[in-house]
C-alpha cells in the first residue's frame, strides 16, 4: 500500500461452529460480537454471525459478501483448519485466501476476552 491508497474496510465473519465444538466452550458469543459491536463498531463495516460457515449455507453466504474491496477478519476455529474449511466459501466468491483480503483469527480454546484482545489486534493490522 502507498501514501496514496487508504486501507481497505474491515468486516468480521464469525463462525460459530454451531456452538457444538469444545474448543469454543469459554466463549460467549452475544457478549463478544456485543463488545466488539460497542466498542470496535466504528472500525468495522459490519459484523455477521453464522453457525457453520464451512457449510454449503454459509459457503453461498461468503459467496454474496466477500468482495475485493474489504478485508475479512474470520474469527472461527484454528487458523490452520480455517484455512482448508472456508477455502471454498472463499473459491466461490472468487476471493483469494491473501492477507490483502482475509485475516483468521482462531478462537480455539480461548476465551470471550482473549477472542476480543486477537480480534482488536487483527483490526490494528
Amino acid at each position: 500500500m502507498n501514501e496514496t491508497t487508504s486501507p481497505k474496510p474491515k468486516a468480521l465473519l464469525f463462525c460459530t461452529c454451531s456452538g457444538a465444538c469444545a474448543s469454543m466452550a469459554k466463549i460467549d458469543f452475544w457478549a463478544l460480537t456485543e463488545r466488539v459491536r460497542l466498542e470496535l463498531g466504528g472500525q468495522i463495516e459490519f459484523l455477521a454471525l453464522h453457525p457453520r460457515l464451512c457449510e454449503e449455507d454459509g459457503e453461498r453466504l461468503m459467496k454474496h459478501v466477500l468482495t475485493d474491496k474489504m478485508l475479512f477478519i474470520t474469527p472461527a476455529c484454528a487458523e490452520k483448519r480455517q484455512e482448508k474449511l472456508l477455502r471454498d466459501g472463499f473459491q466461490k466468491a472468487g476471493m483469494p485466501m491473501d492477507a490483502a483480503h482475509w485475516i483468521p483469527v482462531s478462537m480455539a480454546m480461548e476465551t470471550t476476552d482473549t477472542v476480543f484482545e486477537k480480534i482488536k489486534a487483527a483490526l490494528a493490522k
